[in-house]
């Protein structure tokens, strides 16, 4: 392991700035056509820009939708995958100003401090290190942010790779450590039906973003409110949380309230929808009630759906519709994105799980995620880090952090990763 002179004010400093720039995904101002993905993402792509370039490195802004940085010479290009966009942000219960970059108790607060631009940031300083020690590359190094991937349309990625060279390998810092070689599809599926003349007449409204459990449901029925409170968690994870909706509806099929939307919830799991599948290679499939909207007129509900690799959408979307079509629904695939797998024995897992083990002296083996990350957008590419295994999982949640530790850490992992490749 090589050690490269870290510079922490200055790193956390340069994190707490792109903090500061509210880049929250659908909801950070005017979207023009400077700013296509809003003018909080375009000030977040520049801010990159503008510390990469002032650090010695090339750089461009591809029409508001990403960027790149790049340093060294050669004729193959190795890069590191982040993102500028964030998810939204609930005021209450925060230790310090979501948007600020806040240092309490050696943890960094603040929406993005996690995922992914205290990374996108660890990244840059790592380059920096790099091109200040004067070491001889054969490869350049790029770093290319996004600033849509939170909600998975990815419109950043499709850009860069309309004029934009590929890189021979890539890793993206948007999960856990060590190597993550097998990401499951993710799936959204919106299941629906009509409600005309369907007794008693209900309201209900639930959920935020598909990708996160949602906390809280509340329906109308007959005049009367039902309320439920559950548990955030990621979407990957959903065993984490405590679903509002499927509790929601559970409780109103226990008062004897039956509606078409309340009998199909109650089987909103993998066991009820009979889609519990899996495989070696990443596990089981994970599904998380996500929105749902109900009224006199229409009823549905938004699941996501993360499925092992060697499943297909196919199989899922078929299992489903088999269980609610006797409650009268219908199930559409709304999004898909394939599933990666990259061997274990190929060189750049070999390769960067190599660096992981000099560096913290863990030989635990690579793993797999339901999470998605930019790896998925390029032929050999990975994610890696900038989670260490006992790290606790912030990102998404109130009160978002990065342990300064934990930060530095990355820091010489990445600039080694990077070095090694």
């Amino acid at each position: 392991m090589k050690t490269f002179p870290l510079d922490e004010g200055r790193l956390l400093e340069d994190i707490s700035g792109l903090l500061r720039i509210k880049s929250v995904t659908g909801d950070c101002g005017p979207v023009t056509a400077q700013a296509p993905l809003g003018q909080g993402i375009y000030d977040a792509v520049e801010y990159l820009l503008s510390l990469g370039k002032s650090y010695g490195m090339r750089g461009k802004n591809l029409d508001g939708y990403c960027g790149w940085l790049e340093i060294g010479e050669g004729e193959r290009m190795v890069a590191v995958l982040a993102h500028v966009d964030t998810v939204s942000v609930t005021p209450d219960g925060w230790e310090a100003d979501p948007f600020d970059g806040t240092v309490i108790d050696g943890k960094l607060y603040g929406r993005g401090s996690l995922d992914n631009k205290g990374p996108a940031v660890v990244t840059l300083h790592a380059m920096k290190a790099i091109l200040e020690s004067g070491v001889k590359l054969d490869k350049r190094i790029r770093l290319i942010f996004g600033g849509d991937e939170e909600m998975g349309a990815w419109r950043c990625m499709e850009r860069y790779r309309q004029t934009e060279e590929l890189p021979c390998c890539a890793f993206a810092p948007d999960v856990v450590y060590p190597v993550t070689y097998a990401e499951k599809g993710i799936m959204r599926v919106c299941i629906s039906r009509q409600l005309d003349g369907v007794a008693p007449v209900m309201e209900l409204q639930a959920g935020t973003l598909p990708n996160i459990v949602p906390d809280y449901a509340k329906a109308q029925i007959g005049g009367e409110v039902y309320e439920a409170t559950g548990k955030p968690a990621h979407a990957m994870e959903p065993h984490k949380g405590d679903n509002a909706i499927v509790k929601l509806c559970r409780a109103l099929d226990q008062k004897g309230l039956r509606h078409p939307f309340i009998q199909m919830c109650c089987i909103a799991d993998r066991d009820g929808f009979g889609i519990a599948f899996s495989d070696e290679v990443s596990g089981e499939l994970t599904i998380n009630p996500s929105l749902a909207t109900v009224d006199s007129a229409h009823a549905e509900l938004t699941c996501d759906v993360r499925i092992p690799v060697t499943i297909t959408s196919e199989q899922v979307v078929e299992a489903i519709s088999r269980q609610v079509e006797p409650f009268g629904f219908t199930v559409e695939r709304t999004f898909w994105r394939k599933p990666l797998y990259i061997s274990t024995d190929s060189p750049l897992v070999k390769t960067l799980q190599a660096v992981y083990l000099d560096c913290t002296g863990d030989s635990r083996p690579p793993v797999s995620t339901g999470g998605i990350t930019f790896a998925r957008a390029f032929e050999n590419a990975v994610a890696f880090g900038a989670l260490f295994p006992d790290d606790p999982v912030t990102y998404h949640k109130t009160n978002e952090f990065w342990k300064v530790d934990s930060i530095k850490r990355n820091f010489q992992i990445i600039s080694n990763a990077l070095l090694a490749l």
